[in-house]
């Protein structure tokens, strides 16, 4: 109602929750892919991973709208298995090419940019009165610090596999 949408157009787009949240949360993925491929036209490899995740968690961190159960749920979707596997392929490309230059511990994965984006965002939901709203910058400073070659010490377990990511349902 306060989109100036009343709920019968809305219900007639999307019938169930579910639908709404999958709606949602392929809306984020295609964002990504949307930004993945932006960071990719960086002349800096470097700089198109620290923008790409910069942006993600930025984006992410405002995003409190959907239950991280909700997520969960709609993220698993074999119904959004080629849009998870789009930006796992871009972000494969950023972090292949930052690795080529030297700048990117070689030990990284495509997927671990996700997981971590989503983990520096997850400080802004941190329930304690007073913390500044852009705690997370902090974060992600300590994280892109860690993504550099130099001192890095030998990461264990290894990434997650990228099928199980791409399509969860194993379909």
């Amino acid at each position: 109602a306060r989109a100036g949408v009343g709920e019968a157009p809305l219900f007639r787009r999307f019938p169930t929750k579910d639908d709404l949240i999958r709606a949602i949360v392929q809306m984020m993925l295609e964002e990504a892919a949307a930004v993945a491929t932006s960071c990719l036209e960086e002349e800096d490899p470097w700089r198109g991973v620290e923008r790409f995740l910069f942006e993600m968690a930025e984006r992410a961190s405002r995003d409190h709208g959907i239950s991280d159960a909700n997520k969960e749920q709609c993220m698993a979707s074999p119904a959004l298995v080629g849009e998870r596997g789009r930006v796992l392929d871009l972000t494969a490309q950023l972090v292949k090419r930052a690795q080529r230059a030297g700048v990117l511990r070689d030990d990284i994965a495509g997927q671990d940019l996700m997981f971590l984006m989503g983990a520096v965002a997850s400080v802004s939901e941190v329930p304690f009165p007073g913390l500044r709203d852009d705690l997370w910058k902090r974060y992600l400073g300590i994280v892109l610090d860690g993504l550099r070659p130099d001192g890095a010490s030998k990461l264990r377990p290894a990434a997650p596999p990228r099928k199980l990511i791409e399509n969860p349902e194993g379909e």
